[in-house]
């Protein structure tokens, strides 16, 4: 799961790959049988204390190998309210050090780790997929740029850190942050990175790292796609794809009208759009419902339709309805849009309804309805 493949001009290139795993366990079984069985390793070569860093994650016990680390607890941690079971971490170096133990088995990739994972009782609850760029035009400023000309659409915060020596002034290397957890996306100088932390110089012009961060239910979702034969760039592009969106810098004033932009669609490739879809009631959205049906302007409507009703009759009331929806439609607002399409696929979900729409379907029809003719 490293997979390389040529980048869009000579001599750059591509690399992905896991780049941060974690995964926990509720299985009955003393950690050096975790170890043997369900991680392939032997026991002997990691190290073995009590607390450590499992105490952040409530168990009693801490075993490591390198970045590897398993947090586990004893029968007396679990009588005292620690976790039973385990969790594992592997940190970015800690993928480095498992693919360096593992690789040595000649056929092992991570599909084969995630798949052992998921048959005895794992929930993924952080997974990093980390695509590396070397001399590329995607660079940081390149990003920056188009988020200042105000071609994304996303909704979440984006946010630039730069990185500077206090004594030279220079700036080593700056971070994109877009989005939160349970998903962001940072783009950062890993070049730039690798000289400030070790004095690492690399003989290239750009190394620019793309990393998708993924926690709770979102990273569970994405490795149960890895397990079914879901490639790690296409779904690293497919996530993207679903999420974020680059859009020209001219046409409509309402962005999401306009065609994505050349370069993000070269960027993405042919990857199939995954959208990592929490199936969770959303406060807000039902708050807003009630207060409409309980309080809000459609309680006018409704006494605008009755009064109607009983002087022209119902075909004649219905008629009049409408086109008064038709012209509050104008005051719609993007925000508003993304409400309504959010309501419909939570409807779906909650009557066991396939929708007969994609979302772009109804993005269309929202359109017509929102700018149709009252003559019509």
């Amino acid at each position: 799961m490293n997979d390389v493949s040529l980048e869009f001009v000579e001599q750059s290139k591509r690399y992905i790959t896991i780049d941060w795993l974690t995964a926990s366990f509720n299985i009955n079984l003393d950690v050096h049988d975790f170890i043997g069985e369900i991680l392939f390793m032997e026991y002997h070569d990691f190290e073995f204390e009590v607390g450590g860093l499992a105490r952040s994650y409530r168990y009693g016990n801490t075993a490591k190998f390198g970045d590897i680390h398993i947090y586990y607890s004893n029968n007396l941690d679990v009588e005292n309210g620690l976790n039973a079971g385990f969790t594992i971490n592997f940190r970015g170096q800690g993928c480095r050090q498992f693919e360096s133990y593992r690789w040595s088995d000649g056929s092992w990739c991570w599909y084969d780790t995630i798949k052992t994972f998921l048959l005895n009782d794992c929930k993924f609850t952080r997974l990093d997929i980390a695509l590396d760029l070397i001399n590329t035009k995607y660079t940081w400023q390149f990003l920056l740029e188009k988020i200042y000309q105000k071609t994304l659409i996303f909704r979440g915060d984006v946010r630039r850190h730069n990185k500077i020596n206090t004594k030279t002034g220079e700036d080593y290397h700056a971070s994109i942050y877009i989005g939160s957890k349970p998903q962001q996306l940072n783009v950062y100088d890993k070049k730039g990175e690798r000289f400030d932390r070790a004095g690492q110089e690399f003989d290239v012009e750009n190394w620019i790292r793309w990393e998708l961060r993924l926690s709770g239910e979102k990273a569970h979702l994405a490795c149960i796609e890895l397990e079914n034969g879901r490639s790690l760039s296409d779904l690293f592009c497919g996530v993207l794809r679903a999420h974020y969106r680059f859009v020209t810098r001219t046409g409509d004033k309402n962005l999401s009208r306009r065609n994505d932009a050349r370069w993000w669609l070269e960027f993405l490739g042919n990857a199939v759009e995954t959208k990592l879809y929490v199936d969770k009631d959303k406060p807000t959205l039902k708050k807003k419902e009630n207060w409409l049906e309980k309080h809000g302007p459609d309680k006018s409507e409704l006494m605008l339709y009755l009064k109607d009703y009983f002087v022209y009759g119902s075909a004649k009331a219905f008629d009049k309805l409408t086109k008064r929806i038709q012209r509050q439609s104008y005051n719609l607002t993007v925000d508003d849009l993304s409400m309504i399409l959010q309501g419909v696929y939570e409807e779906c979900s909650n009557a066991g309804v396939i929708s007969k729409y994609s979302k772009n379907q109804i993005i269309e029809e929202l359109h017509k309805i929102q700018f149709r003719k009252e003559s019509e």
